[in-house]
């Protein structure tokens, strides 16, 4: 890792080793992308894990806001890949015919389990590398940023999942025989069995949508909560840790 040493103004060096690109006591830089924010955060981690201190105002107001936006935008775009995988899934589960056909030729869409760990794949993704986290949870700067981080993530995925909500639930409300048989000789061109198919699966998908719904809430409440779960337990067992080795030597 590039390092440099910030020195006083006499000259004279105090110690600090601060990241290359981030000197004067700012955080100016933009991390375009959640592995970014996460290797800074690592560079954070390993000063301050050595003994050193960085200061308290190194970590700018647009320092902080930076984490939040990553976060914020990592969450959007875990939510906007479930929705889709969703989307696709859903259909082949609510229609058995469909979905034996299609596991002719890939087998693996015959298993519930399959289909929801595919489903579930980005939060997991995204939600293991916020867990990761947990390792670099010490310090005041490391956990300044981690904390703005997870709070960007967590303000995306209630936005996102009351939107995926609301939607699949008017989705729902509005499908009917009438408005699901046009859709269908819409989407058909107007060819009989294949309008007959397709108005099929979409009446076998209306009452999948308001379980998808509750469920989407209860999984993006779960990908919230697990990060800040992980993160703070293993602090606190750190810390508990730490306290009882020192009453063991203290004794």
């Amino acid at each position: 890792m590039s390092r440099e040493y910030i020195g006083k103004p006499g000259g004279a060096s105090t110690g600090m080793v601060i990241p290359i690109g981030q000197a004067e006591g700012t955080t100016r830089r933009v991390f375009p992308h959640l592995l970014d924010a996460i290797s800074q955060i690592q560079q954070f981690y390993v000063i301050e894990a050595t003994g050193q201190e960085i200061p308290d105002d190194f970590l700018t107001i647009r320092g902080k806001l930076n984490f939040f936006n990553v976060g914020f935008g990592a969450g959007f775009l875990e939510a906007l890949l479930f929705a889709l995988l969703t989307s696709i899934i859903l259909p082949i589960v609510s229609d058995p015919p469909t979905r034996h056909a299609m596991a002719r030729y890939f087998p693996l869409l015959d298993s519930n389990v399959f289909l929801w760990v595919l489903n579930l794949a980005p939060v997991i993704v995204s939600g293991g590398l916020c867990c990761y986290l947990s390792r670099c949870y010490i310090g005041k700067i490391t956990r300044r940023a981690i904390d703005f981080l997870l709070l960007g993530r967590l303000f995306s995925l209630v936005i996102k999942g009351m939107i995926l909500f609301f939607v699949l639930i008017f989705i729902s409300k509005s499908i009917n025989p009438q408005t699901a048989w046009h859709v269908a000789e819409w989407v058909s061109f107007r060819n009989y069995s294949v309008t007959t198919r397709i108005y099929e699966i979409i009446m076998g998908m209306k009452p999948l949508l308001v379980e998808r719904a509750f469920e989407i809430i209860a999984i993006f409440a779960i990908a919230i909560v697990m990060p800040f779960i992980t993160i703070w337990g293993v602090a606190w067992f750190r810390k508990h840790k730490a306290a009882r080795d020192r009453s063991l030597m203290e004794a």
